[in-house]
C-alpha cells in the first residue's frame, strides 16, 4: 500500500510539473480563446495596491506650466508617429529642440499615461537637465550621433547609475538602484540618447505566480493596451505600450521567452529579441541568465534597427559577448524590396497551430499572400518534434533565477536591501496582498530548488542543442532563409536555442486587437529578419496609431 502511494505521490507531482510547463507555454504564447480572455478580466480588473508607486512630476511643473497648449500641439504635428530621422531632421531644421521633444514625452505622459495606461513607472528627473545639455552639444556644432538628443525609455530591471530606481517592479526593492549603469546604458549615453524613465513590466519579468496578469508589478500596478480591452503582452509590457502611445521615440525591453516580442505584438510596435551575446546583459536583474537579453522595441524596423545596432558590442563583464562574429551594419538590410526571392517557411507543427485563436488561420493565411505578393516563396514547413520536447525548463529557470538575482544583489553592494530569494519571499508574505497579490509561487520554487549547476547545465545543453538543431535543420532542409509564425507562439523554441527573432505589425483582428508577424533565424541572423521586416512594413504599413481615451 506504500508503494502505490509512492507512486501515485510521483504521478501527481509529475502531472504538476507538466502542468506548470505547459502553463507557462500557453501564457507565454498568448493563444487560446479562453486564456486570452481569462488575460484580459485580470487586467480589466486594473489591481491597485499600497505598494503602486506614483509618477512625480514636481521637477518638471515650472518647465510645463510655460509650456503652451498651441506649442505642445505644434510639436505634436511633428513627433507623433515620427522616427528617429524625421525628428532629427526637424531639430536641425529649427523646428523644435531636444528639450521640447523631452517634454513634450512628459506632458503626454502625464495627462494620458499616469494613472491610465500605466506604462511608466519612473521619470528621470535629471531629464530636462540633459536634454538641455544635448541642445547646447547641437548649437556647439560637436559632431553628434543619430542617437543624439533622443528620449528613451527602459525596462524597470536595467540598471542605471543615476537617479532611478531599478526594482523589476518589486516592492522590495522599492527604494534600490543599481551601483552603476548597465553596459547598454552607458553606451546608451555615449551616443547621447535620454534615458526618459523606466516602465512596468510583469514583476520579476513574469517569474512571479502562476496567476498573475501579463503587464502586472506591484510597483507599476497593471499596465494597459492602448488599443482597448486586450492583452497587453509581457513581460516588457510598459515599454511596448509606452512606445505604441507615443510616450517615447524608442525603448528597450527584455526577453527570457516571448517578453519583447509578446508586448510588441500586442501593441502594434516592432520588437528585436537578439541572439544571446549581441547586446550585453551586464547590470540587468535576470530572470534566467542562459536565456536572457535586451532588445530594442520602436514604431519602425528602422529604429529598431538603429538601436540595435548602436548597442551591440563586446562587454568584459558578459563573456557571451566576447570573441564573437557580429554584423556591425544593420542599416544595409533596410531595403523595401528585401523580400524578392526570398525563402520562407511557415511552421504548422500541431504544438503551434493548436493554439491558433479562431481567425488565426486567416491572418497567416493572408500574410502568406501578401510575402507572395512581394516575391518571396513561402511554403508551410514542421520543426522536429524535438524542438518541442523541453525537459527540465522550470527547474532550469528557478536555479537561474535564483544564482542570477542573488549574484545581481551581491554586486550592488548596500544599494541592495535583501541579499537572497529567501529574504524577498519573506518581505513578500509579511504583506502578502499589497507586496505579492497573485503569490510568488515561482519565486518560492526557485527559493526551494536543489539542482546543482552540472545538473542545470545539462538541461539548458540538451534543450538548447534540441532547439536550436531544429531551427538549423529546417533552414538546411527546406532550403529557406527565415521562419515565420504569430506573434510569440513560436517563442519557446527560438528563445531556448538562443537564437534572435523580429516582430513587426501585421494588422488587427476584427475586433481591433493588434496582431505581430514574427521572423525568426539562426544565430546572428539580425540582418536578414530586419531585411524581411522591413520589405513587409513598407509593403503594408500596417500600423495605425492608438485612439487613446
Amino acid at each position: 500500500m506504500r508503494g502505490l502511494k509512492g507512486f501515485i505521490g510521483v504521478i501527481l507531482s509529475l502531472a504538476l510539473i507538466a502542468g506548470i510547463i505547459l502553463y507557462t507555454q500557453i501564457k507565454r504564447l498568448s493563444g487560446s480563446n479562453n486564456q486570452v480572455k481569462k488575460q484580459v478580466q485580470k487586467q480589466q480588473k486594473d489591481v491597485k495596491t499600497s505598494a503602486k508607486r506614483t509618477l512625480d512630476f514636481t521637477v518638471f511643473e515650472a518647465s510645463l506650466d510655460e509650456f503652451s497648449d498651441s506649442r505642445y500641439s505644434e510639436i505634436g504635428k511633428l513627433v507623433i508617429e515620427a522616427d528617429i530621422i524625421s525628428i532629427q531632421d526637424s531639430i536641425d531644421s529649427d523646428l523644435l529642440s531636444y528639450e521640447e521633444l523631452t517634454l513634450f514625452y512628459i506632458r503626454r505622459i502625464k495627462e494620458m499615461d499616469n494613472d491610465k495606461l500605466n506604462t511608466v513607472l519612473q521619470l528621470n528627473p535629471d531629464a530636462i537637465t540633459i536634454a538641455k545639455e544635448m541642445d547646447s552639444k547641437k548649437s556647439n556644432n560637436d559632431k553628434l550621433g543619430i542617437l543624439h538628443g533622443i528620449p528613451i525609455l527602459l525596462k524597470d530591471n536595467i540598471g542605471t547609475g543615476d537617479k532611478l530606481n531599478n526594482a523589476a517592479g518589486a516592492k522590495v526593492l522599492e527604494n534600490s538602484s543599481s551601483d552603476r549603469d548597465a553596459f547598454i546604458v552607458d553606451e546608451l549615453r555615449k551616443s547621447g540618447a535620454i534615458v526618459l524613465g523606466k516602465t512596468n513590466l510583469s514583476e520579476w519579468a513574469n517569474f512571479m505566480s502562476l496567476s498573475s496578469s501579463n503587464g502586472y508589478s506591484a510597483l507599476g500596478g497593471q499596465t494597459h493596451n492602448p488599443y482597448g480591452n486586450y492583452d497587453v503582452g509581457g513581460s516588457s509590457s510598459g515599454s511596448g505600450a509606452g512606445v505604441a502611445s507615443n510616450f517615447a521615440t524608442i525603448a528597450i525591453g527584455t526577453e527570457t521567452a516571448g517578453s519583447i516580442i509578446s508586448p510588441s505584438s500586442q501593441n502594434s510596435v516592432v520588437g528585436i529579441k537578439p541572439t544571446i551575446g549581441l547586446w550585453s546583459r551586464d547590470r540587468i536583474i535576470p530572470l534566467a541568465i542562459d536565456l536572457d537579453t535586451a532588445g530594442p522595441i520602436a514604431r519602425t524596423v528602422k529604429d529598431a534597427a538603429i538601436l540595435l545596432e548602436e548597442l551591440a558590442g563586446e562587454d568584459e563583464n558578459d563573456a557571451t559577448t566576447i570573441d564573437i562574429s557580429r554584423e556591425t551594419d544593420y542599416m544595409k538590410f533596410v531595403d523595401k524590396d528585401g523580400l524578392q526571392g526570398m525563402n520562407i517557411g511557415v511552421v504548422v507543427n500541431s504544438e503551434i497551430t493548436s493554439n491558433y485563436r479562431d481567425d488565426d488561420d486567416i491572418i497567416m493565411n493572408r500574410i502568406k499572400d501578401e510575402l507572395t505578393n512581394f516575391g518571396a516563396n513561402v511554403k508551410d514547413i514542421k520543426l522536429d518534434e524535438k524542438a518541442f520536447k523541453i525537459d527540465g525548463h522550470i527547474d532550469m529557470m528557478s536555479y537561474e533565477f535564483k544564482t542570477g538575482v542573488e549574484k545581481y544583489l551581491n554586486d550592488i553592494g548596500e544599494n541592495a536591501p535583501v541579499k537572497t530569494i529567501k529574504e524577498i519571499t519573506g518581505f513578500n508574505k509579511r504583506d502578502e496582498e499589497n507586496n505579492a497579490y497573485f503569490g510568488q509561487y515561482f519565486i518560492e520554487k526557485a527559493r526551494d530548488i536543489t539542482i546543482t549547476e552540472e545538473e542545470n547545465n545539462e538541461i539548458l545543453s540538451t534543450n538548447r542543442s534540441n532547439t536550436s538543431s531544429a531551427i538549423d535543420d529546417a533552414l538546411e532542409t527546406n532550403k529557406i532563409d527565415v521562419i515565420i509564425s504569430l506573434n510569440n507562439y513560436l517563442s519557446s523554441v527560438y528563445a531556448i536555442a538562443g537564437y534572435p527573432a523580429i516582430t513587426v505589425p501585421a494588422g488587427y483582428r476584427e475586433n481591433g486587437e493588434p496582431v505581430g508577424l514574427t521572423i525568426s533565424g539562426t544565430k546572428f541572423s539580425e540582418g536578414t529578419l530586419i531585411k524581411a521586416a522591413y520589405a513587409y512594413e513598407q509593403g503594408t504599413k500596417c500600423r495605425k496609431e492608438p485612439d487613446i481615451q
